[in-house]
Parts: structure tokens; sequence; C-alpha cells
């Protein structure tokens, strides 16, 4: 005999967190403001990869509910989310929904409270660090050693973002001259910049393009991802800013010409934006003075 929810034509509302799949729409009207808010987040030249974060987070919150964005189901989904994930993929999660509720104009995205993370000890990144991440990608065939020996040492004596560095094209490179020229299109702030790498990072990329043939990107992110999962160590490619920034601090270089290079934000820096804006030669100078000779290996 049918359940009294059955007989009553109710169904309980499917959490689609872990475990469930989600169901197809019952409110157009609600597909319908997903797509457009979509193509909004297109016009706003987010990265692909946030873009895909959103369109995962909001299908999966909008199936779970059934295309059906009462208070009870959202609450009812926001819970199981507390119950499943850790703070900061919660915070993550909740800052896509918010933002599709304001979008929509529904009434319960001004409630909508993000769990605040603890405060963890900043990671420090040592030049043994990178040492011992090098001596395990000596583990690696080839052409997987060269790959990773170059990526490591180049983002980590550039200073480029992880994004930066899986974008980049040969043409971007001046390898006689080492220098990279980061372009609009791939930096975060979308403005060109100029940096520059070791002769170390030199000669480890002048050995991996032996075994480039017609490629467009240099490094391919699931390949230099893959294999460093294979090593015995922490560190990823993020890592490598951060040792840049520390290790450049360490070695004195001023914290201006650092900032250019890594292409951080300079609004409110009067200063930097305006008046000591330096060119590639006197940039280039600098960068030599403290990174050229700058050997991990030894």
């Amino acid at each position: 005999m049918p359940s009294q929810e059955k007989a009553q034509g109710l169904r309980p509302c499917p959490v689609g967190v872990r475990g469930f799949k989600s169901r197809p729409p019952h409110d157009f009207r609600v597909l319908n403001q997903f797509n457009e808010f979509i193509k909004r987040l297109e016009l706003s030249h987010i990265s692909d990869q946030e873009l895909k974060a959103y369109r995962s987070d909001i299908q999966s919150f909008l199936g779970a509910c059934s295309y059906r964005l009462n208070d009870d189901r959202i609450i009812i989904y926001i819970n199981k989310l507390k119950e499943d994930y850790e703070p900061k993929t919660v915070r993550n999660k909740l800052i896509r929904i918010r933002k599709f509720l304001k979008f929509i104009n529904h009434p319960l995205a001004e409630d909508i409270q993000v769990p605040k993370l603890p405060k963890r000890r900043k990671n420090v990144i040592k030049i043994e660090h990178i040492r011992n991440l090098l001596n395990e990608v000596e583990k690696l065939r080839e052409p997987y050693r060269s790959r990773l020996r170059c990526a490591v040492l180049l983002s980590a004596t550039s200073g480029l973002r992880a994004e930066e560095l899986y974008k980049l094209c040969l043409k971007d490179i001046d390898v006689e001259n080492r220098v990279i020229r980061v372009r609009a299109e791939i930096a975060k702030d979308f403005e060109d910049r100029i940096t520059f790498f070791s002769e170390e990072a030199k000669e480890a990329l002048v050995d991996y393009l032996n075994f480039v043939e017609n490629q467009f990107y240099v490094f391919s992110k699931k390949s230099l991802n893959y294999h460093l999962g294979k090593l015995n160590t922490n560190l990823r490619i993020k890592h490598m800013r951060k040792f840049f920034s520390q290790q450049s601090d360490r070695l004195g270089m001023p914290t201006a010409v650092k900032k250019i290079l890594m292409g951080h934000s300079l609004r409110g820096d009067v200063d930097l934006s305006h008046y000591d804006f330096q060119d590639e030669e006197e940039l280039k100078k600098i960068y030599d003075k403290y990174w050229r000779d700058f050997r991990i290996l030894g």
C-alpha cells in the first residue's frame, strides 16, 4: 500500500551532494535563469577553471532541489554541504550559490552566511624544498622528467602563476634573452607584463625543447599534475610562485620590482602605478642582479 507521502503526490527533496543523481528540471524558468547567469559569467572574463566550478556547483544545487528553489530545499542542501565537506570547500560552494541566488533576486540570498576559515600558518618554501622536489623528478622517464624539471625551474625563478605557465605558448618565450611575455589574455589581471628566468632554468628549457614538436602550449597542465602526484612530495606548481616571492625577499630584491614581475595588483599603490614603473631593460638589470646566476641544484 502506497505511503501517505506518495498518496499525496509528494516527494522528499533529493539531496544531490554525494551519492545522489540530479533530477530533470521541473521549473524551466529557473533553468533559463541559470543559463543566463552562466552567460553573464562568460562575459565577465573569469577563468575557465572558475567558470567550470560555477557551472558544476550550481547545477548540483539546482538538481538537488529539483529546480524548485523554496527556502526549505535550499536550507536542507546547505546543511548537507556542511556535513559532507571541509569548511573551505563549503565556503567556495556557498559563495557561488549565493551569487546565483542574488542574480535571480531570491529573498534567501542575503541570509546565506559563508563559514569563516581557520587561519593556518603560512607555508615557508625554501631552496632545499625545491631541490628535494627536483631530485624526485629524476625518477621519471623522458620526456616527462625534462618537462617537469623545466616547469619547476621556470616557474620558481619567474614568479609565474600556475595557470599562466599552463597557457604559455612557445612564441611567448625569448629563450636567448630569458624573457617571458605574459599576454593579457592569460594574466589574472588581464594586463600584459614581462618577467624573466634564471640561467639554470634556461638550461632546463633548452633541454626540454628538444622533446617539443609542433606543440602549441609549452606545458600540459594534466601531465604536470599527474606526474607530480606520482612523486613523494606535497609541492605543486602553484607553490613555485610562493617560493619566488619568498626567495626574492631573502635575496634582497626590491619589493616593488617583485610585484611588477609577479603581476601583483598595483591598485591603491600610487607610487608603483604612476611613478615607479620600470622599462624592460631596467627590470632585467635588477632581476639579473639577484636571479640570473641563482642555482637551485648547485
